[in-house]
């Protein structure tokens, strides 16, 4: 009877744990948007559409404790405790996927992923880095874009795609990887070992302390000033 007992309630705990590790979906009814901070270790893959949805896909402890909050026009997605990292719990794998009208900015804290699917329009774009985490897009288009990246995380623009104002800040060892991104004017600040791949086709201005380098396509007006072992070198 004992072993019988004993034989039931491991197959309960199995079976209590299988379910807590088994996907689930959620989706999330959030006020208007246009700018998203992802501050989970998740990938988020970001699709421009009429219609507005958040979905979020983890094990359901892990949804349980993930917070998406409209504040002005930003979403943010984040744990519910800032001290989740010493919270007893593993966050197994998560993905998010949104669909929204309009994007006028991207950011990710931590070591999350952002990744569009399809073309992206906007007048006005900022894309923010801060800590491992990487912003990949596809066919971009915009008139302005201004990137920031803080650590050793990247920001990668792919495919077809163009600006007339591309404005770059690295912090660290970061990357800006957007040689294939035909800009007209272009503006790199690098302080410390990170690097920049742009194309320019009319001005470059290149500021570098430290040991960062910029590669560039095009044949734009230079203006460049480097202190330290860093470089400005054409494709």
């Amino acid at each position: 009877m004992k072993t019988k007992l004993t034989t039931v309630l491991t197959l309960i705990a199995f079976f209590i744990g299988f379910q807590s590790v088994q996907a689930a979906e959620e989706i999330r009814e959030v006020a208007a948007f246009s700018e998203i901070s992802l501050r989970i270790p998740g990938k988020l893959y970001l699709e421009q559409g009429s219609k507005q949805s958040v979905e979020i896909v983890a094990k359901q402890s892990t949804l349980d404790e993930i917070i998406t909050e409209v504040k002005g026009r930003e979403l943010i997605i984040r744990f519910k405790s800032k001290n989740y990292l010493w919270k007893d719990f593993e966050t197994g794998k998560i993905e998010i996927f949104i669909t929204v009208p309009e994007i006028d900015g991207l950011s990710v804290s931590g070591s999350g992923d952002i990744i569009n699917d399809g073309e992206i329009n906007s007048r006005i774009l900022n894309l923010a880095v801060s800590g491992s985490g990487d912003i990949l897009l596809n066919d971009l288009k915009a008139e302005r874009l201004k990137v920031a990246i803080s650590g050793s995380g990247d920001v990668e623009l792919a495919g077809s795609g163009k600006t007339e104002d591309l404005s770059v800040a690295i912090s660290g060892s970061g990357n800006y990887k957007g040689a294939d991104f035909a800009c007209d004017d272009v503006n790199v600040r690098i302080a410390g070992s990170g690097s920049a791949y742009v194309h320019a086709d009319r001005v470059l201005n290149v500021r570098v302390a430290g040991s960062g380098d910029v590669k560039y396509k095009g044949n734009p007006q230079i203006d460049q000033s480097v202190v330290g072992s860093g470089r400005v070198i054409q494709y």
